[in-house]
């Protein structure tokens, strides 16, 4: 059977390609373009058909580059590359990296799929992922602090990515703990990670990150929360990926490398100027209960201060999701 990415490959932005014109070049029916046509289609990706015409792709592929994300990398980050690693489809970026070979100390690998099959998100949730529209990418670290002292390191991390995107032109940003990162009260992009290690020696990282660049509107039906993407708020129309990808790679591993190095001090206030939660009335969701209260910012842990009727509690992130009440 031909295979759908020939035809994806094949197809243009700027002309139309008719039926005809692609059956014949690749030497099959007309009926198999057209089912690899609405395969192209669930893939998440926009194609424009018009009867007499054919088929041309509302936007262009922007396909990730290795060579372009690395000379886009600021030298200290590139000298800490072991390796990276682009996939057309994998079923999940942390799942695939988790099988990497263990960096030495201060540097990483990164893995990045144009399309997920079962990306992850937090509490068990599916990162919908559709071909060449957002950015899926994992990070594999040795970190020298041990499980026991890591609790800061995600909000630490969503910190830094705004800051990425901030150097994109993003505007709007904003934070919502533990480590989701907003735009004009949206979900732009969030993080999952996962590490193993024994609670007193060096932990194995893996950071997954998925940002949100050019999603398609037929997504809506699988998001079940308010969602924009970084082309609605950047100034800069023509960002690619591999732009994307070198801004969050520059800010994430220094710092990881920081991070690894000493402790925060700025946490706390890094946290609050982005935060979209503070002061506000709050429900927390957990396994067991919910929680109301009003949300207080987060401790030098990077544990969420939440004001209840009992007092001030430090809740650590583990198995729970934050909402505002209605």
């Amino acid at each position: 059977m031909l295979p759908y990415f020939d035809i994806l490959n094949h197809l243009d932005h700027a002309r139309f390609c008719s039926g005809q014109e692609l059956a014949k070049f690749f030497g099959v029916t007309r009926a198999t373009i057209h089912n690899c046509i609405l395969r192209i289609e669930a893939m998440g990706i926009a194609v424009e058909k018009i009867r007499g015409k054919g088929y041309r792709l509302l936007w262009p592929l922007d396909l990730l580059n290795d060579e372009l994300i690395c000379s886009k990398l600021s030298k200290e980050v590139r000298d800490k590359l072991f390796q990276i690693d682009i996939q057309k489809q994998v079923n999940s970026t942390n799942d695939c990296i988790a099988k990497f070979e263990l960096p030495s100390n201060d540097h990483f690998s990164v893995m990045l799929a144009e399309m997920q099959t079962a990306g992850k998100g937090r509490r068990g949730k599916v990162w919908q992922s559709p071909y060449a529209a957002n950015l899926y990418m994992s990070l594999l670290w040795s970190l020298q602090k041990p499980l026991s002292e890591i609790g800061a390191l995600s909000p630490l991390l969503a910190i830094s990515i705004v800051r990425a995107l901030e150097d994109l032109d993003v505007s709007g940003l904003g934070l919502k703990w533990p480590n989701d990162i907003y735009c004009h009260n949206q979900k732009l992009a969030g993080l999952l990670i996962e590490c193993s290690g024994e609670m007193n020696s060096q932990t194995k990282l893996i950071v997954g990150i998925g940002v949100n660049v050019y999603m398609p509107q037929q997504e809506n039906i699988h998001i079940d929360q308010q969602w924009t993407d970084i082309i609605t708020h950047t100034s800069n129309q023509s960002i690619t990926r591999n732009e994307v990808a070198a801004s969050i790679l520059n800010h994430v591993v220094l710092e990881l490398n920081l991070f690894d190095r000493a402790a925060s001090n700025s946490l706390i206030d890094d946290w609050g100027r982005w935060d979209i939660m503070k002061d506000k009335p709050v429900v927390l969701h957990s396994t067991n209960e919910d929680i109301f209260g009003t949300a207080r910012g987060i401790d030098q842990f990077g544990h969420l201060l939440l004001e209840t009727s009992q007092g001030l509690q430090a809740i650590s992130a583990g198995d729970v999701s934050l909402r505002a009440c209605a």
